[in-house]
């Protein structure tokens, strides 16, 4: 968030951070920032949150507000770094300080000055004012108001954290709370990243700090996570061996603490703050104090980033289904009626989306073209090369009538619109139903199974490479007769390697089974009747890859059309 430097003429300067409600500045109480400065009015001016940033608006003060050393007389906006002057009063707008954190590698801190806590015993042994504590001896008042104080801040504290806010702006918020827990001259937060210490909030107090860069001794940091320990180092400048540091000298430090942000399970990160000689030094309590207020913290970090990660997944889960349902639209729709053919075709992902695909396209009035391609992998990138074959398919169709010509054109494509290890298989057959022949070109697809009322079967060979393997392969074209009820089966490979528990494959054979088995059903029959079969051959198991099924049966002369399938 943006700060405003306010630096009186007399006096310390003081850090104001901005949020979405307007700052009234003038002399009396009431104001949001309370100069004492004679020459500034007693409602002087305001700065608010307008559409592009903040602004700046004279109140009417007797002495005028001048922003950059110019009297303003309407609402300006202010830039980084504009000077505000009111009476005798500089207000600097600034985006949020950004301190450089740097991280030294010192000696050991252990000395007669350090003090290093397990945090499960600060955490266990940590006073608490009940009730039953407030009827003492006169000896111990002290001890039980200090009890009652602690208590007061981690009460306000936990009722504070119990509200939900995006990650970012909790740990503002929590290193807030700390700093007005506990005074100190410098505090930061730190988060682990990939075991790595990333600072998350800076906070200053004190213009004598601000234009330092922060130092920090790793030897401190590594001892809190390593031995999962609050660190108190009372006075440093007590302690020759201290004092004579790299990071107590760069940064004037007389007394630090180090904490771990430990939420019961695990340590999310650390917190370390310290004080020069304006502020004094940390005690026990102030340390017991914060790795509790630690505890506190990361226990709510860890429910953010939970809760965070839990509306992610319920947003992609949204956009998958969303997708699901827009690749679905891609696979034809309602019933394919092609005369005297029955048609029908599924395909089940094994995640919302999948890189199969299959569909029925009007090739002329008397000739329908069969599609059935699987894109290596699975998920959302396979799903994406897949809409953009079915794209190119369909705009290269209607122009393009040589199916060997076609299939290199596509191959073309492919190459160009994916990297080497990416590539489709592909078969593309055309049923001509005046001929009763289907003429085909098969791109390293698993070859098509031609099943005859006996039972007997023939396959459909390759006759060129998968489509992204070799930019300038070519396909061959071959025609096969229709013969009266046979059926011919294309399928994608999730078909046949669907694996049991014993990680036996299902295999073509099998399919060959189901086929022959099933064959006096409808092709629609005969797809659901497969895909029982695969999966309870897969004992039920989530589909380990894409399954495709498509099933085309030429009605003998004469019979009724039995069930057909969609277009």
């Amino acid at each position: 968030m943006p700060v405003l430097l306010v630096s009186p003429q007399n006096g310390e300067a003081s850090v104001i951070t901005l949020s979405d409600k307007k700052i009234q500045i003038g002399r009396t109480w009431g104001n949001d920032i309370v100069l004492a400065d004679h020459f500034s009015s007693s409602r002087h001016a305001v700065i608010f949150p307008s559409g592009k940033g903040y602004a700046v608006r004279d109140l009417g003060s007797k002495n005028g507000t001048f922003l950059n050393g110019n009297q303003i007389h309407e609402e300006v906006l202010l830039n980084r770094g504009d000077e505000i002057l009111i009476g005798s009063t500089r207000i600097t707008f600034e985006h949020e300080f950004e301190h450089r954190v740097s991280m030294v590698e010192d000696a050991d801190f252990f000395s007669i000055s350090s003090t290093v806590i397990q945090v499960d015993d600060i955490l266990k042994d940590f006073p608490l004012a009940g009730p039953e504590k407030t009827q003492v001896e006169a000896p111990g008042f002290q001890r039980v108001q200090r009890d009652q104080n602690l208590s007061a801040v981690l009460t306000e504290v936990s009722q504070a954290l119990i509200f939900n806010m995006e990650l970012s702006k909790l740990l503002d918020y929590i290193m807030d709370l700390v700093t007005q827990a506990i005074p100190m001259g410098r505090g930061i937060l730190m988060l682990k990243e990939h075991e790595e210490l990333v600072p998350k909030v800076v906070r200053v107090h004190g213009t004598s700090l601000r234009a330092q860069n922060i130092v920090v001794s790793r030897s401190i940091l590594r001892t809190a996570l390593e031995k999962n320990s609050a660190i108190l180092i009372s006075d440093v400048q007590s302690d020759k061996k201290l004092s004579d540091q790299e990071s107590i000298v760069a940064g004037q430090v007389r007394s630090a603490m180090c904490v771990p942000l430990w939420n019961n399970r695990e340590i999310v990160g650390l917190i370390y703050s310290d004080r020069d000689a304006l502020f004094g030094k940390f005690s026990q309590e102030d340390l017991k104090l914060l790795t509790v207020l630690a505890n506190l913290a990361a226990l709510k970090i860890e429910n953010t980033r939970l809760f965070e990660e839990s509306l992610e997944k319920d947003r992609m889960e949204q956009e998958l289904m969303m997708a699901q349902r827009i690749q679905r639209n891609f696979m034809p729709q309602g019933e394919t009626i092609f005369e005297p053919y029955d048609i029908a075709g599924n395909t089940w992902p094994c995640r919302h989306i999948g890189g199969d695909y299959f569909d029925f396209i009007s090739w002329d009035p008397s000739s329908l073209a069969i599609v059935i391609a699987d894109v290596s992998g699975h998920g959302v990138g396979a799903a994406f090369l897949m809409a953009s074959l079915r794209a190119s398919l369909c705009a290269l169709i209607p122009t393009v009538k040589d199916l060997g010509l076609l299939a290199a054109k596509l191959n073309g494509l492919v190459c160009e619109d994916s990297d080497e290890y990416t590539f489709i298989s592909f078969f593309l057959g055309v049923l001509n139903r005046d001929k009763l022949e289907m003429s085909y070109v098969n791109a390293g697809h698993n070859p098509p199974m031609f099943i005859n009322p006996a039972g007997n079967i023939r396959t459909l060979d390759n006759t060129g490479y998968c489509l992204g393997m070799f930019p300038s392969a070519g396909y061959e074209t071959k025609t096969i007769e229709f013969g009266p009820d046979e059926l011919l089966c294309l399928y994608t490979d999730g078909i046949v390697e669907g694996r049991s528990a014993e990680n036996e494959e299902f295999g073509e054979e099998r399919l060959c089974q189901q086929l022959r088995k099933f064959f006096d059903l409808s092709p629609q029959d005969i797809l659901e009747k497969i895909n029982e079969s695969v999966r309870s051959f897969s004992a039920g198991d989530e589909l380990r890859d894409d399954m495709t099924l498509v099933i085309v049966k030429r009605k003998a002369a004469g019979l009724p059309n039995a069930s057909r399938g969609a277009l």
